[in-house]
């Protein structure tokens, strides 16, 4: 019964994804929002964490890492009930993404933008992983 609930999950979610398009920020609006970092960046405009950093991110505790969030005013920034399904440490630059159902027209503007202006390829629910490079999550 379980597998199968699982199966329907996934089959559900996947039919569910098909009619959903992804929206980037664009450079400029991203380097406005995050206006407060000082270091490297990428070249769509994401702050470029430092591979060191990352790494000794692996070390800082779950309740040392919220609690320092917390303090820095990142209240809404936290999903529980999450299984452990392994003991592997999964730390790693985070790429916002966000999925929408899907208008038809607007769908074509943002394809559209993205496929003759942007130069991106595929489906705009893709663009977001095409913008991963090593140490993403």
């Amino acid at each position: 019964m379980k597998t199968r609930a699982i199966q329907l999950f996934t089959a559900a979610f996947f039919l569910f994804a098909a009619h959903l398009y992804s929206q980037t920020i664009p450079k400029e609006e991203l380097v406005f929002l995050t206006s407060s970092w000082e270091g490297e960046r990428f070249e769509d405009g994401r702050p470029k964490i430092s591979d060191d950093l990352v790494e000794r991110a692996k070390h800082i505790s779950v309740d040392d890492a919220w609690t320092v969030l917390k303090n820095e005013g990142y209240n809404n920034q936290f999903a529980g009930e999450w299984k452990m399904v392994n003991n592997n440490v999964v730390v790693g630059r985070a790429v916002t993404a966000m999925f929408m159902p899907s208008r038809p027209d607007v769908e074509k503007n943002i394809k559209d933008r993205g496929v003759n202006k942007q130069g991106r390829k595929g489906d705009p629910n893709s663009w977001p992983i095409d913008v991963l490079t090593t140490g993403d999550v």
